[in-house]
């Protein structure tokens, strides 16, 4: 599987402006996955025995390669399971939720635009009423623009994300107050 070499550079840069632990990135028979901050990654199959060894520590703001060591991509061959959420955003307690509230998350890893289209209105502010198949926010990753929708019918909340800015697998983006 060849991979475009701009599509690359656009993954590399990404990853080099992002605040994330893990990233995982596959395309047909092409797995990438990385770690940042000396933190290991979790082998993509089960190793035949207990002496694994973890992925080798990065230096600070510089990705790590999968384990085994290799080179810069994991194995191709294995399977590679979803990384997992992202940390809250700052100032957010998840706790803080009512019984009747949904927290809505980053499908993926890329930059978060509130509106459609640079100088349109948001898609949605707080207050606003929303159905299942709404759209909040688009999350753009490598030139592709991904609808996220609330999921659920309820009532905008909390927005949690700033317009234009990076955001990383399941962090909480929106609260939707259930309706009955």
């Amino acid at each position: 599987m060849d991979i475009d070499l701009e599509e690359l550079a656009a993954i590399i840069e990404l990853l080099d402006n992002a605040e994330f632990t893990q990233f995982r990135f596959e395309k047909g028979d092409l797995r990438i996955a990385v770690s940042r901050g000396g933190a290991p990654l979790e082998p993509a199959a089960p190793a035949p025995t207990p002496a694994a060894s973890p992925a080798p520590a990065a230096a600070p703001g510089r990705a790590a390669t999968a384990p085994p060591p290799a080179p810069a991509t994991a194995p191709v061959s294995a399977p590679v399971s979803a990384p997992a959420p992202a940390a809250p955003a700052a100032g957010f307690d998840e706790s803080s939720l009512a019984a009747d509230e949904t927290l809505v998350r980053a499908p993926l890893l890329g930059t978060l635009y509130r509106a459609p289209k640079p100088g349109e209105p948001p898609f949605v502010e707080v207050g606003d009423t929303v159905e299942a198949d709404s759209a909040l926010c688009i999350v753009e990753v490598m030139k592709l623009m991904n609808s996220v929708t609330a999921g659920v019918p309820g009532e905008v909340t909390r927005i949690l994300a700033a317009d234009a800015e990076l955001v990383e697998f399941g962090q909480p983006l929106f609260v939707i107050r259930r309706l009955p």
